[in-house]
């Protein structure tokens, strides 16, 4: 397990090296939180589901057609719990870049790829596994090094426990 983390942030720090040079004034920061509901499944294979609050960061680079964003997230709702992290690729759709747009306006389109870790103490479930999934939304740049981000994030798990995630997604990003 250490090993594999190690080796996850080991990549994440090499593309935000090598990144820097293409992407200096497109990198990004940020703060993300969502509603979200996990379908799941007890031992003896009863379905359940379980809504609420999920919070995260996320990091990447950007430029006027991508987006790369890898971010973590948290999950803890009565007896179920998760945690992991994405790597999301997202295409801008277009973008209102008009000089009599005060406010910056791209739809987009994008696929993840990550782990996650889940908990349901009233079964007794504890596993992680891989996740991947779609997301769509919409960035909005107000201020010239503030994006705000509306999305909806679709998840699937090969965990036997986990069906699907679903979440809205507000997050607040900083351009540096």
């Amino acid at each position: 397990m250490i090993k594999r983390v190690t080796f996850i942030f080991t990549i994440f720090m090499t593309i935000a090296l090598f990144g820097k040079e293409k992407f200096s004034s497109e990198r990004f920061i940020g703060i993300e939180t969502g509603y979200g509901e996990v379908q799941s499944r007890n031992v003896i294979g009863v379905p359940s589901s379980a809504t609420g609050v999920e919070f995260g960061f996320r990091f990447g680079a950007q430029n006027e057609k991508w987006r790369t964003t890898i971010s973590g997230h948290n999950f803890n709702k009565k007896s179920q719990k998760y945690s992991g992290g994405f790597l999301s690729f997202d295409r801008f759709i277009w973008s209102s870049l008009y000089e009599s747009d005060s406010i910056i306006f791209k739809p987009y389109l994008g696929a993840h790829i990550g782990w996650l870790r889940y908990e349901d103490s009233n079964s007794n479930v504890e596993d992680s596994g891989y996740l991947y999934g779609g997301e769509a939304g919409v960035v909005l740049n107000v201020l010239q090094q503030v994006d705000f981000d509306f999305g909806y994030r679709y998840s699937v798990s090969d965990i036997d426990k986990v069906d699907d995630i679903g979440s809205f997604i507000f997050a607040v990003n900083y351009l540096y």
